[in-house]
């Protein structure tokens, strides 16, 4: 039997995909991603080797990892990319935490199914494998399944103690660049106060031209009728603090939260 049959029907017979459906938690759902992926390359496997070479032993000495982290020195200048998972345990001088945004950390799928204290406790592992400097950061645009969206920074951020926030730094932004909100903490060691100390941050008010054109949150009343560049025509449903207002939009019915001074939306 070709290799990614195999695996394919190993997976399937032994209960396990059904399992981890099951659970219906992100981490499980990582683990599908991660076995389907297995299938596809055990796939591509089949297709590259020699019919005689086709072995699930020739595949597994093929595909086996060796973990070499504990053998590289800071001195190697190396980037490491990896989730905050499999972080966990695992010390840096410095450390980036990307895509710090409701819906993306803590994930949307942990916001609809309760799950916030887990994504809470993922955060807090994250930012204490800093050593010594610790970058945070959140993009107020990205672009997602072929649109552009426009998020809320993650509540994560303004659950940091204000005390650990000092020293802004001056942050420079091109006309027409996608800013984000930099956070950068500094600390002794990982251990003082269960992770790293003081963090600093910085932020713009513009995001490139005619972000000033733009109508203002308060501008914005309760059952206004507005459009967006990307999910067309809605209804002011909310105006809340720092800028954001709530909008039902009529295509889908569905209802975003945006921040008016950044997002594409203006009175009809």
């Amino acid at each position: 039997m070709p290799v990614g049959d195999l695996i394919e029907a190993l997976l399937t017979q032994s209960g396990y995909i059904e399992a981890l459906e099951a659970e219906r938690t992100i981490e499980a759902q990582g683990r599908i991603e991660n076995l389907q992926e297995l299938v596809e390359v055990g796939h591509e496997f089949d297709a590259r080797v020699a019919e005689e070479r086709d072995t699930l032993g020739v595949f597994l000495q093929e595909i086996a990892l060796v973990a070499d982290a504990d053998a590289r020195s800071d001195e190697e200048g190396l980037v490491t990319l990896m989730t905050a998972h499999n972080a966990k345990g695992l010390e840096y001088p410095t450390i980036f935490v990307t895509g710090l945004e409701d819906g993306v950390f803590p994930h949307s799928r942990a916001l609809e199914e309760g799950a916030l204290e887990e994504e809470r406790r993922l955060f807090y592992v994250a930012v204490t494998r800093a050593m010594r400097q610790l970058y945070l950061t959140h993009a107020r645009r990205r672009a997602a399944f072929g649109a552009q969206t426009y998020g809320m920074r993650s509540r994560f951020l303004d659950e940091i103690p204000a005390d650990l926030l000092d020293e802004p730094l001056e942050t420079m932004f091109r006309p027409g660049a996608i800013s984000a909100r930099v956070g950068v903490a500094r600390a002794a060691s990982s251990t003082e106060l269960g992770g790293p100390a003081p963090i600093e941050w910085s932020d713009a008010s513009q995001v490139g031209r005619g972000a000033s054109e733009r109508p203002a949150a308060s501008d914005f009343r309760l059952g206004e009728d507005v459009i967006h560049a990307a999910f067309g025509d809605g209804v002011v449903t909310g105006v809340e603090p720092g800028g954001v207002i709530v909008v039902r939009f009529a295509d889908d019915g569905s209802e975003r939260k945006l921040m008016a001074d950044y997002a594409p939306v203006s009175r009809r």
